[in-house]
């Protein structure tokens, strides 16, 4: 009860869990920037990639405007940019484990049947 109950510790122990969440996405932006301003500083070839995507070309340059094309052109990423990989979610071994027994039941099941229903079958004649 009160300030140093359970129900308070579980609460300051999720707003622990979401600040972590937090900062651990602000230092994977921080790095973001940090590899597009390497790659801006120090490649020419991606610099001009990312003028180019921000509409600006060299001298000379003309620009033909395709439309129609809409999601194709993935313009959220440029090039260069850092991506990261979340890690997948597996399904626990017990959880197979448990479906296949349940199917093999029902597999089992549906051939007593059908040889009950042989047997029925035959015996009728």
């Amino acid at each position: 009860m009160g300030q140093n109950g359970l129900y308070a510790r579980r609460h300051l122990e999720s707003e622990r869990m979401r600040l972590h969440e937090n900062l651990k996405k602000l230092e994977n932006t921080n790095m973001d920037y940090q590899n597009i301003r390497n790659n801006l500083m120090g490649d020419q070839d991606s610099l001009s990639v990312y003028i180019r995507q921000l509409g600006y070309g060299r001298e000379g340059e003309e620009y033909i405007r395709i439309m129609g094309l809409g999601i194709a052109i993935n313009t959220d990423m440029p090039a260069g940019q850092v991506n990261y990989a979340e890690s997948p979610v597996f399904i626990s071994d017990t959880t197979i484990k448990i479906i296949s027994l349940l199917f093999a039941l029902v597999v089992f099941a549906f051939l007593l049947i059908r040889d009950f229903c042989i047997k029925a079958i035959l015996s009728q004649e």
